[in-house]
């Protein structure tokens, strides 16, 4: 979630993305990245940058998926 003026900013995570658009040069491509908490669903997001697609398959390193 985003820090209010009175509070401070969430850590961020360290997340595995994996594009699974069909035809995506980066399809099945797992990439690790560090991200923020969002205000609003989903708490974290994910853009492919090899076909611009939303990524819904993230996961923390040594767990399952993150909603």
């Amino acid at each position: 979630m985003a820090a209010q003026d009175d509070e401070t900013e969430p850590d961020p995570v360290t997340l595995v993305a994996t594009c699974r658009t069909s035809g995506c040069p980066s399809q099945d491509q797992p990439f690790v990245g560090t991200y923020y908490a969002n205000a609003e669903p989903p708490l974290y997001r994910g853009l492919c940058m090899g076909c611009g697609q939303p990524i819904s398959d993230l996961a923390t390193p040594l767990s399952g998926p993150v909603s």
